[in-house]
């Protein structure tokens, strides 16, 4: 698609809502193997070597999690795209921080996102046209498997935010936040998602 073939806006995409109804987080290793659609600027598999990739999913409080994006244009014909995941975890308890005590050490990570308007559970096969999910820290502009990029291309821990508030009444938890710098916009993944029986792991499959 190019500038003068223009944008169209359906019905769907007036009705779509916002919010995110699964985040899965999973860290690169060296021989995971990538395959990219650049036609569609899909991803259509992420798998370790031939077997399925692993996620962890990562629940939060519902109406609290959210994907941004955001362009810079740097010049040269070159635009950056600054991405960030962020989600609220309630409570404030030993177990939870032991968790995301795996975050710390700059682990590179990359990060799936399904929102609400995906219309399925369980199983699901996205398509080229169904944009219910997007993956960041994972880009074939600047090709991400150089370890020399990674820090610019692989998610990252951002920050970790919270408390046990004041008042009775204060929201006790965390705000996590990952992110990466990509030299592209977030890719779908077309490939198949399934999620395992407890709901906090999933796997993704060509």
């Amino acid at each position: 698609m190019g500038v003068a073939d223009g944008m169209a806006i359906n019905c769907s995409d007036l009705q779509a809502v916002g919010g995110t109804r699964l985040i899965a987080i999973r860290k690169w290793i060296d021989t995971d193997v990538v395959v990219f659609d650049d036609t569609n600027h899909d991803i259509t598999s992420i798998l370790e070597v031939a077997a399925p990739a692993e996620w962890g999913v990562y629940e939060s409080r519902i109406e609290s999690s959210s994907l941004t994006v955001s362009a810079t244009n740097e010049g040269k014909f070159f635009t950056t795209y600054d991405c960030t995941v962020s989600w609220f975890i309630p409570g404030f308890t030993a177990a939870q921080f032991k968790d995301l005590h795996s975050f710390e050490g700059g682990d590179c990570l990359m990060v799936m996102v399904i929102d609400n308007n995906d219309n399925t559970s369980g199983t699901t096969t996205p398509t080229a046209n169904q944009a219910s999910n997007k993956v960041i820290g994972v880009s074939n502009t600047l090709e991400n498997q150089d370890s020399a990029v990674r820090t610019q291309q692989y998610c990252t821990l951002r920050s970790i935010e919270g408390g046990t508030g004041a008042a009775f009444s204060d929201e006790i938890g965390v705000t996590v936040t990952v992110g990466c710098m990509m030299y592209e916009t977030p890719r779908n993944y077309a490939g198949t998602i399934a999620l395992g029986a407890t709901g906090l792991t999933l796997e993704t499959t060509a």
